[in-house]
């Protein structure tokens, strides 16, 4: 019984651990299954993520491809594609770069980079709602090829610092200046408030010979006869004995500074508005007279007899009116008026006619005639001949070799080494003259240059005569290309909008809207709302007291002026990012207005940078302290430049300064400076108060036509180029 019992608890202890070692094979193989499972899903996880990433792979290679393309969508675009085997990816576009700090010294070039986000997506075969996400992004610069096409009209005033490109009148006063590479297409007025015009002769003159000795009537006579067309020939008829000067004016060079005196050591001075080398036929040549500031200085000359003496002169009146009536062919004398005079021959106006007339001092009296019957024509060819002996007291006049006047004139001729003789105006000449011949002598010794106009110039000789182009030149010193001129200017269309773009699909960005008064501002470019530092107003904006502008300020509608009425305004052109491989330093216009630019009374304003006008730039009659210098470029309609308020009242004075200057240092002082003098006599000061001119660093000014992106494709390029800054796996889920 014992037995039998033990035998059957040993049985049933077989079955427990039987069972016992049953259920752990059971767990074990319940675990290994939960392991096997688990670890198919983890690979299938990886599969799909490195699908994912795969597709974001792609993803962004096409969104960066699709930027070079020319009808890229832009930054408001995306871009989505199914790649088969339940793969696909999404891309979007977004402005900037998040990496980049703005301690970093690429910050401003974040308006140009543009972050790629691609999402890559993988789904599951067997269940389509189980996906993966793979998110890749990429940062791209815009490799910067080419800027927006500049218009014609834009692109002719590069290098220029006054570009004025209008039909009408400029006008340009002392002390203001416009240096550099200047354009004038319509009228210049130079310093028209000065006394302008003495007693100038309008024309051309041949030959003007004087002997010391009375010329017959018969040999007058003959020399009459013989034309002055022929060279040879008026050679041969004026070389007779006695002759002592003789100026043939037969100077090749128009540029030529010296009147040969074939007979003598007289040579004269060609000064103002002259143009030697005029070819009048037959080998001959003469000298043109503008009948402004144009003559032929001869110093102190005087007569090589004070007992007998015979002038011969082969004239060309081309005016006989007007500031020309009274027109010197020759003059000695130290004013306009007649007893001022020591031997004149001139032409004068009576009623409708004009008349030669003669004036001359002896040591007896005082002598001044007319040939009131020898009526003198414009552009034609006269002699005039006046001879003199003091034995007979005969004084007489010839036209064309025919005895007009005769007179009684006792004593010999007066001379004196202290007064001088001019050919074609009567010393000492206008304030006006002399003012611009003197700023003209004071730059070339170095002591200040205080031209009104210095540099390149064109000028248009379709609104100029040839009188203003001799100023420029001969008077001023300018570098002068005297022609006809066309002109073309931007639309006003292109400054309308309200918004800009960069680039081709870039971000639009708002331009702020200023109010019409600006003061005690700050504006600036920001690189995130407004990089370029664009403002406009839609009508006239005045700028006043404490402004500061770094960027382009635009007054948009037709008529809308800018105003510069305050002190302490500074104004900065602002760089444009570089273009690829390029050194230019580009910037657009800082000023733009739709139809004036004025300086006006108190004004203290500097501009570096362009301004452009579809009207006319501006600066009024300022106070003496007042300032306006712009360092950079004028694009304009027309340039009105007035004179200061002192200097305004020097130049309606002038005429009287120069007397009083002439009176100070002596008639036939020419070392003295007519423009120092008024520097240090008057309260007209040489000051740099009102100065255009370029920057010592060139700079190329760009248009602005907000209707299209700053810049643009190369002109080989297909489309955009840009380059790749950084990378970034963001991981997926």
């Amino acid at each position: 019984m014992g037995l039998h019992a033990n035998r059957h608890r040993r049985e049933g202890f077989a079955v427990v651990i039987v069972l016992a070692l049953l259920s752990v094979t059971l767990a074990l193989s319940y675990s290994m299954m939960r392991v096997q499972s688990t670890t198919s899903q983890i690979q299938q996880n990886m599969s799909r993520q490195a699908d994912a990433r795969q597709a974001a792979i792609s993803g962004v290679s096409a969104g960066v491809r699709e930027m070079y393309e020319s009808d890229w969508g832009g930054i408001d675009s995306t871009l989505q594609m199914n790649l088969g085997n339940n793969r696909s990816y999404q891309v979007s576009y977004q402005t900037g770069d998040p990496w980049l700090e703005s301690d970093d010294p690429d910050y401003s070039e974040k308006p140009f980079r543009v972050t790629v986000v691609s999402t890559g997506y993988a789904f599951d075969s067997a269940s389509p709602t189980v996906r993966s996400e793979y998110k890749i992004r990429a940062v791209v610069q815009l490799v910067r090829r080419k800027l927006q096409s500049n218009p014609s009209g834009y692109a002719a005033a590069a290098g220029h610092s006054m570009y004025s490109y209008g039909s009408g009148t400029n006008t340009l006063e002392a002390p203001s200046q416009v240096h550099g590479k200047t354009f004038v297409n319509g009228k210049l007025e130079l310093c028209e408030d000065w006394q302008k015009t003495n007693r100038p002769f309008h024309g051309l003159i041949d030959e003007i010979a004087i002997y010391d000795r009375e010329m017959g009537g018969l040999e007058v006579y003959l020399i009459g006869l013989t034309s002055n067309l022929s060279n040879s020939s008026l050679a041969t008829a004026l070389s007779t004995s006695g002759i002592r000067h003789w100026w043939r004016f037969n100077e090749t060079d128009s540029s030529a500074t010296i009147a040969a005196d074939s007979a003598g050591s007289r040579n004269g001075t060609y000064k103002g508005g002259v143009y030697p080398g005029v070819d009048i036929g037959g080998g001959n040549k003469a000298v043109y007279l503008d009948g402004v500031s144009g003559r032929v200085d001869l110093g102190n000359m005087s007569l090589p007899s004070a007992y007998n003496f015979t002038m011969m002169a082969w004239v060309m009146p081309m005016t006989l009116t007007g500031n020309n009536e009274d027109g010197r062919i020759f003059s000695k004398a130290t004013h306009t008026d007649a007893s001022a005079h020591l031997l004149m021959l001139s032409t004068t106006r009576s009623g409708n006619s004009s008349y030669p007339r003669v004036r001359l001092k002896t040591s007896s009296a005082f002598y001044e005639n007319v040939a009131n019957n020898a009526s003198l024509s414009t552009n034609s060819w006269v002699l005039l001949t006046l001879t003199f002996n003091a034995g007979t007291d005969d004084f007489k006049l010839y036209v064309n070799g025919i005895l007009k006047k005769s007179w009684s004139a006792a004593g010999y001729a007066q001379s004196s080494s202290n007064i001088l003789a001019w050919i074609g105006d009567n010393p000492p000449g206008s304030a006006r003259t002399r003012y611009l011949e003197a700023t003209k002598d004071l730059a070339e010794a170095d002591l200040g240059d205080y031209r009104p106009l210095a540099g390149d110039v064109t000028l248009s000789s379709d609104h100029n005569d040839l009188s203003t182009a001799l100023t420029l030149t001969r008077q001023l010193g300018c570098n002068l290309s005297y022609q006809s001129t066309s002109t073309s200017s931007p639309s006003s269309s292109a400054i309308s909008g309200s918004t800009y773009r960069l680039y081709p699909g870039g971000q639009e960005y708002t331009i702020p809207k200023v109010s019409s008064t600006v003061h005690y501002q700050t504006l600036e470019p920001d690189v995130d709302t407004n990089p370029l530092g664009i403002f406009r107003f839609p009508g006239t904006v005045s700028i006043e007291d404490q402004t500061t502008l770094r960027g382009t300020l635009i007054g948009q509608d037709n008529g809308s002026d800018i105003r510069l009425r305050g002190t302490q305004i500074k104004i900065t052109g602002v760089d444009l990012p570089a273009l690829d491989d390029d050194s230019t330093v580009y910037q657009l216009p800082t000023l733009i207005a739709g139809d004036d630019i004025e300086a006006s009374y108190g004004v203290n304003a500097t501009v570096e940078g362009a301004v452009a006008a579809f009207g006319d730039l501006e600066v009024e009659n300022l106070y003496s302290d007042s300032v306006f210098q712009l360092t950079g470029q004028a694009y304009v309609d027309e340039f009105k430049l007035n004179a200061r308020y002192d200097w305004s009242t020097l130049a309606y004075y002038s005429s009287y300064y120069l007397t009083a200057f002439v009176n100070y240092v002596g008639h036939t002082n020419t070392t003295a400076n007519f423009a120092s003098w008024l520097d240090e006599t008057t309260s007209a000061k040489f000051e740099n108060n009102v100065k255009i001119d370029l920057p010592e660093t060139a700079l190329t000014y760009q248009w602005l036509d907000l209707s299209q992106p700053i810049y643009q494709k190369g002109d080989s390029d297909t489309g955009l180029v840009w380059e790749l800054v950084r990378w970034k796996d963001d991981g997926g889920i």
